[in-house]
């Protein structure tokens, strides 16, 4: 099957080409002090060309941007539960090591985004109870099988381990050295009964 042709081809090239700017905009300064103006002006057109692509403004090219980077671990973790999803986390942190300006991006995001005021607040929020609600079922299905440790819910696994994994990119952004697959990794061992 032939890929998207002529103008249609273009308009999403010309879409990528915004959603790579916005990304570097915004992982460089911020959600709030990243402009739309200075994403046309890295892609080289108008804002209204970037307004275009993105009819919603600089709140849809956030929106972009953060669906794009959820889409790939989500990728990643499909069709993995118990055991095999919790692995699955550590891959993920072994991707984020290459992605070291996705990870900034997101950093700052997540802290802008404690005031209910940004246009990311609710987008984060869901992200987080998704997350651990996710994790939550994953140590639920380990807990199950007898593979968790005595004294340990699922729930406060979860939240630990979420935790641990935002606490380590936070320390390896600024420049502790850390193996954020291979921490990672250590710390949900020491939560089950056998290592992964």
């Amino acid at each position: 099957m032939a890929g998207p042709r002529g103008e249609y081809r273009k308009s999403a090239e010309r879409r990528a080409q915004i959603l790579d700017a916005a990304f570097d905009v915004f992982s460089r300064d911020g959600y709030t002090a990243g402009s739309v103006s200075e994403i046309a002006r890295v892609v080289g057109i108008s804002q209204t060309g970037v307004l275009h692509h993105f009819a919603g403004g600089k709140p849809a090219l956030l929106q972009a941007v953060l669906e794009q980077r959820d889409a790939r671990a989500k990728l990643l973790l499909e069709g993995r539960t118990g055991r095999d999803f919790l692995a699955g986390l550590v891959e993920i942190s072994r991707t984020q090591e290459s992605r070291r300006g996705l990870v900034q991006l997101y950093r700052r995001l997540a802290t802008e985004a404690v005031d209910a005021s940004h246009p990311a607040h609710d987008y984060i929020a869901v992200r987080f109870r998704r997350i651990v609600d996710a994790v939550t079922d994953a140590f639920a299905e380990v807990a199950a099988e007898g593979g968790l440790r005595p004294g340990l819910t699922p729930r406060a696994a979860a939240l630990r381990a979420v935790a641990v994994t935002e606490g380590q990119e936070v320390l390896w952004l600024q420049g502790f050295e850390i193996d954020l697959a291979a921490d990672i990794r250590s710390f949900l061992d020491s939560l089950l009964l056998e290592p992964l």
